[in-house]
């Protein structure tokens, strides 16, 4: 049965692989975001589809969508926002949520909100009672996610709007902008440019990698689970832990860049290990990533090659014409 559709932050990596998804199934899909369609490449791909709809819209801003479906994944990256824009980070997370809340609320519709790992805070040995101590992970990011998880619970518990919460663990793939800051879209581009690779403190900090399909898989998954009493709380991501060094090594080996490691001082707060427990995602939706590390990077290097190639062209193009 075809479903009206709405994804909040479709213009982002995770939401404009859900959008083709949702369309190649034969729903009806409306993306909503900031940014214009034209700044993904793919998904360029689904603007002539009948069934997709863009909406040039901030969800700090109230709308109405007619819709069955929210998928809310509209939030600034931290590392490009939490320090310019912290304001702006948490309207996004905080407005934005209560308005798309409103939304299914008024259509009836099921909402499910793309949360972060990082709620879950850092290991930390200091006294709770320490000045510069916030919520164990001093991102605004990180509070605004926890804010937006009590909206949902709290809509869900006094209004009986069907929520649901997905954590997400450094989801990567093609599709993301060649600027963004997270970290595998960032190395790729330095290898594949011969660039330094700059890794802050040791690189022995270790992170999980999910591949991009896998996490849409995952969120599908969620959205579709029956609902129950409580909102249903799931970790999307990999559990294959990886140092930070040794995933700039495997990236310079594979894109056979001339690149150096370079190691700068580490950041305030760095977790030593960010690792998801999926035991719920796989006995309630049984779900598990399927795509191994090396194959997602050998498809993400093809896609930063190719568009690397078209940045390559449109600079000598315009030397000629100039």
């Amino acid at each position: 049965m075809q479903k009206r559709v709405v994804i909040l932050g479709g213009a982002g990596l995770i939401g404009t692989h859900l959008c083709l998804r949702l369309l190649n199934e034969g729903h009806e899909v409306f993306c909503v975001d900031v940014r214009d369609k034209s700044d993904s490449p793919l998904l360029r791909q689904a603007c002539s589809h009948d069934a997709f709809h863009f909406i040039r819209h901030n969800i700090v801003h109230s709308f109405g969508i007619r819709c069955d479906e929210i998928y809310n994944l509209a939030s600034p990256a931290y590392l490009t926002y939490d320090k310019t824009l912290p304001v702006e980070t948490l309207k996004v997370n905080i407005s934005g949520s209560m308005n798309a809340l409103e939304t299914a609320r008024a259509e009836h519709a099921r909402v499910l909100y793309a949360s972060s790992g990082d709620v879950y805070g850092l290991s930390r040995r200091d006294s709770l009672s320490e000045e510069g101590y916030f919520g164990g992970m001093g991102t605004v990011v990180g509070e605004a996610k926890r804010a937006a998880e009590a909206l949902h619970k709290a809509y869900r518990m006094e209004y009986g709007t069907d929520t649901r919460i997905a954590r997400l663990f450094n989801v990567y793939g093609p599709g993301a902008d060649l600027a963004d800051q997270r970290v595998v879209m960032k190395m790729t581009v330095a290898a594949l440019r011969n660039r330094d690779i700059i890794i802050y403190g040791s690189g022995e900090q270790t992170r999980t990698f999910c591949w991009v399909e896998d996490a849409v898989e995952g969120l599908i998954r969620l959205m579709a689970a029956p609902e129950g009493e409580a909102a249903p709380t799931v970790n999307i991501g990999s559990m294959h832990e990886i140092s930070m060094r040794a995933l700039a090594e495997l990236i310079i080996h594979l894109t056979d860049s001339r690149s150096k490691i370079i190691h700068i001082d580490a950041r305030r707060n760095d977790s030593r290990r960010k690792t998801p427990d999926i035991s719920t995602a796989r006995q309630l939706l049984q779900w598990t990533p399927a795509v191994p590390l090396t194959e997602g990077l050998q498809r993400t290097i093809s896609y930063v090659r190719k568009e690397l190639s078209k940045v390559s062209y449109a600079l000598r193009s315009w030397v000629e014409v100039h």
